[in-house]
């Protein structure tokens, strides 16, 4: 745990003399010593060009959180050069390279726990994760998804949502589950585009509103809000009375609830 100290103003009333210690010329004496909880370490998987990441290392990271791996499905992913320029550790886990998906899996998360993972986060990842993987990181695993959940699930949301003819899409950031796009959710925005006809105004519109969800998604699951009750799965919320814990301090597989359930899992 790191520690902050706050000092008082030289020469307020009743301060006492800062004994000469080299901690400096306006230092008059600790007044409040605050715990502060580490950064929670993350993952993010990541297939494409990576502006989800961006937002992520331009918010959370070395904040609430520290991306401490960026896994990619893809070897020349834009993502990568993002994570490299922030020296964030990368690696490729392409599906060609394995025997099979559970191979890839295994590699995958061998990897993540290697750097100490306690939350990963999917951000643009195209494939899918077993369950192996999933109970491995058991309710500590999230996905951003452009669409309002339950509406529109899996590849091509967008699409689907203009073929159908809505006027209000959205952005969901949900639990991973072992279905697509069926975990809880954990927050939503919606927008109105009632003229919209093209998939790229659409996800132009939509894109400034993940890059806000998702850093506030994993605040909250590093503030501990987060709680997966199995009497109330579908409502991820911490009790008020339950609230201000750091995730860093719960046990491995309980970092997103202390009552997790062992469904709280999904993918992109």
């Amino acid at each position: 745990m790191s520690w902050i100290t706050i000092f008082e103003r030289p020469g307020r009333r009743g301060a006492r003399k800062w004994p000469r210690d080299g901690v400096g010329l306006h230092a008059a004496r600790a007044a409040i010593v605050r715990r502060v909880a580490e950064p929670l370490p993350i993952a993010v998987l990541v297939s494409g060009a990576g502006t989800n990441l961006q937002a992520l290392l331009d918010t959370v990271h070395g904040r609430e959180a520290q991306i401490v791996a960026v896994a990619s499905s893809v070897a020349d992913a834009p993502a990568l050069a993002r994570a490299s320029a922030r020296e964030v550790p990368t690696a490729v886990f392409a599906r060609g390279a394995y025997a099979d998906r559970a191979a890839r899996d295994a590699a995958l998360a061998d990897w993540l726990a290697q750097r100490g993972v306690r939350l990963v986060v999917l951000a643009g990842y195209m494939e899918l994760l077993g369950g192996a993987f999933l109970e491995r990181f058991a309710a500590a695993v999230i996905n951003v998804h452009p669409s309002l959940l339950p509406a529109f699930p899996g590849i091509g949301a967008v699409a689907q949502a203009l073929e159908y003819g809505v006027q209000v899409f959205g952005v969901t950031v949900h639990f991973v589950d072992d279905g697509v796009d069926t975990g809880p959710v954990i927050t939503q925005r919606a927008v109105e585009l009632p003229d919209a006809r093209e998939e790229a105004q659409v996800l132009a519109a939509l894109r400034p509103i993940e890059h806000e969800l998702l850093p506030e998604a994993v605040r909250m699951f590093a503030r501990g809000e987060l709680s997966i009750d199995a009497s109330d799965p579908r409502h991820p919320r911490a009790p008020a009375g339950a609230r201000g814990a750091s995730a860093a301090d719960w046990p491995s597989g309980l970092r997103a609830a202390r009552r997790a359930s062992p469904q709280a899992r999904d993918r992109l």
